[in-house]
């Protein structure tokens, strides 16, 4: 799922203007805020502006400021906005009336962009961006986007450790405004600062700012300085955020563990939302992968997840303190699983020595599964290298080398044993299926993965796909149907599209369907629907009941409509590939007596990996639960004339 974050980063070494200092890791830093973004928060980079020396200059970053920011509609209320700073700061002269109140300051700080204190032809000199003009900005931006701004500052204004020791001047993120004059504050000024009184007296740093939360590398006297390792406040800063779990963390709480990594200068938080979450917990949402676990009465560990999920005696788990995406959540025991049930597991741990808490999280590591997934790797005289380092992580026997797959995968040599072939391209991994669920060896390209992550993810698909309790119990009992859904007034055809579990279909684009389940069984269900596409191997659960309803929502004897096109039922639709003439898609029900956490087998570019609300001490009965599955099988025939 992509991350409800917005950023604006903004890095300045090398300045245009001769009498300025360059610096030495404006641009780093910069740089690893996007990494840090990208990679541990999971912002698509689309959503991240990154300005580095000579693309940020004052134009440049207030137009970046309103397209990117103010003006996108992308971003809603409420989410999650980064506006950082690295490079010089300064200060100039205060015209005579742009303070009011009594003992006004003498001088106005500045931001000092690329071409700070430079002349731009028909604008005069460039006195880069006023706190006015910037307080003025992001009052703008939180009008319309809401207050969850964070601006970090890793500059400073009037070190008074610069006048008395001149030779750190180039560690230090400060210079003196040289050409710049008072005049340009003003021909300079932020359209809306431009008519309102500057009552405020503090610079960047007012007490309590309610459009955003400052996290600043120094107060307005302090220095904010650099060394090898980049900016000292922003290296302190990324380095926390890799040591500790920062989902519930306020900033006033973050900025103290900041703080303590600093010995030169003194970090600061402002706002009036400083007691907040970080970005206001917007990043860091469940993450369905993570499982409950609680301890029984016997002290024995359980985890909520069973045979309906696919796991199997022997299956190895790892045990975490949190299950929230984008905050460090490192490993704390191994486990195995030694008991299964049909909706939840017993595990014991690898170690004697490792103590497991109460209550924790579980991720599966290791499914266990009994029939290895069987890979045939084809090389070609191009993709020689490539397969020899797939070739390398998949074993021809199962006690042979160390699968790097979560996976039972074995590597075999004739396509009759395969059930997939792999040859690594260099535009992608091309897959061909020999599964006897479809209708053909279909070949499928599939790009921006390795080799290994798309056998992981074939394997998996595979098994999910495939699985099914071998005792049935809901053995003609459960029955699917589909139905076209009229766009205009969500009215369901009369003529069911499944017959046997399996239905032909014309592919049209603006179809939309509705799926009835019906259940002849004398038990209360709880169904879990799953759309599995074997070209992406993507799994997609589409209908999830939270826990919290109580009732199953498929009582005994009742129906149960999916997609019915009203609110909270979306209507069915697929999308099939513009070359595609003909193509098989996978719909897939589970059932169950309990509520069981189904979302943990998605997998895929859609998949949004946000848990349901489980609470981490679920009820401890031992009675086991009933599960099965039914499923069916779409083909999709693209009419000739719409090719």
């Amino acid at each position: 799922m992509a991350t409800r974050v917005f950023a604006l980063i903004i890095g300045i070494d090398s300045y245009k203007a001769g009498a300025i200092w360059n610096l030495n890791s404006c641009v780093d830093d910069a740089q690893n805020m996007r990494r840090w973004l990208t990679e541990d928060l999971s912002v698509p980079r689309d959503q991240i502006r990154l300005l580095l020396d000579s693309d940020a200059s004052k134009q440049r970053i207030e137009d970046t400021f309103m397209d990117h920011l103010v003006n996108n509609p992308a971003i809603e209320r409420g989410d999650a906005i980064i506006i950082y700073f690295a490079g010089h700061g300064s200060t100039l002269p205060a015209p005579n009336d742009w303070y009011q109140g009594e003992s006004p300051p003498t001088t106005v700080p500045v931001l000092c962009t690329y071409d700070h204190d430079t002349e731009r032809p028909g604008q005069g000199i460039i006195a880069g961006i006023s706190d006015r003009s910037m307080h003025a900005m992001i009052n703008d931006l939180s009008k319309l986007k809401g207050d969850n701004i964070t601006f970090i500052l890793d500059c400073c204004f009037n070190p008074l450790a610069y006048h008395s020791s001149i030779r750190h001047r180039s560690h230090t993120r400060w210079t003196p405004t040289t050409e710049a004059t008072s005049a340009q504050l003003y021909h300079g000024l932020w359209s809306s600062a431009r008519g309102r009184p500057q009552t405020s007296h503090t610079g960047f740093y007012p007490l309590r700012p309610s459009t955003h939360t400052l996290l600043a590398a120094c107060g307005p006297a302090g220095k904010a300085g650099e060394g090898k390792e980049g900016g000292r406040f922003t290296s302190a800063l990324l380095h926390i955020t890799s040591e500790m779990p920062i989902h519930r963390t306020t900033y006033v709480q973050f900025i103290e563990h900041v703080a303590q990594q600093l010995s030169s200068q003194q970090a600061i938080c402002l706002g009036k939302n400083k007691n907040r979450v970080l970005f206001n917990g917007v990043p860091f949402i469940p993450d369905a992968r993570f499982l409950p676990v609680a301890v029984d009465k016997e002290r024995r560990l359980r985890v909520e997840v069973g045979a309906i999920q696919g796991i199997t005696t022997g299956s190895e788990m790892t045990i975490h303190m949190h299950n929230y995406r984008c905050s460090r959540n490192t490993s704390i025991a191994s486990v195995v699983v030694s008991e299964v049930h049909p909706t939840w597991s017993f595990v014991r741990s690898r170690s004697q020595e490792s103590e497991i808490p109460a209550s924790c999280w579980a991720q599966v590591t290791k499914w266990n599964n009994r029939r290895p997934f069987r890979v045939k790797l084809k090389s070609t005289f191009t993709s020689f290298l490539r397969m020899w380092k797939l070739r390398r992580f998949i074993p021809k026997k199962a006690d042979e080398g160390h699968m790097k797959t979560c996976l039972n995968v074995l590597r075999v040599t004739r396509s009759q044993e395969a059930d997939i072939s792999v040859t690594v391209g260099r535009s992608g991994v091309v897959v061909k299926r020999y599964d006897d669920a479809l209708d053909s060896h279909q070949v499928v390209t599939i790009e921006k993965k390795t080799g290994l992550e798309v056998v992981d993810d074939a394997a998996r698909f595979h098994l999910h796909l495939h699985r099914r309790n071998p005792e049935y119990p809901l053995r003609n009992l459960i029955h699917m149907e589909l139905f076209y859904l009229n766009r205009q007034s969500w009215i369901k055809s009369r003529r069911n599209l499944l017959e046997d579990g399996k239905a032909t279909i014309h592919y049209d684009q603006h179809a939309v369907y509705s799926m009835m389940i019906h259940n002849q069984s004398d038990l209360d269900l709880w169904p879990y629907l799953a759309y599995m596409d074997p070209n992406s191997y993507a799994i997609t659960i589409l209908y999830h009941p939270e826990p919290s309803l109580g009732k199953a929502p498929l009582p005994k004897g009742g129906q149960l409509e999916i997609g019915s096109g009203k609110t909270g039922s979306e209507a069915l639709s697929f999308t099939l590939r513009d070359d595609d003439y003909f193509d098989t898609r996978f719909l897939k029900l589970f059932l169950s007596t309990s509520p069981v956490k189904m979302d943990m087998i998605e997998q895929g570019p859609s998949v949004k990996r946000e848990g349901h609300s489980y609470p981490i001490s679920l009820p401890l009965d031992t009675k086991d639960q009933i599960w099965d599955t039914e499923m069916a099988c779409i083909t999709f025939i693209r009419r000739r004339s719409t090719l």
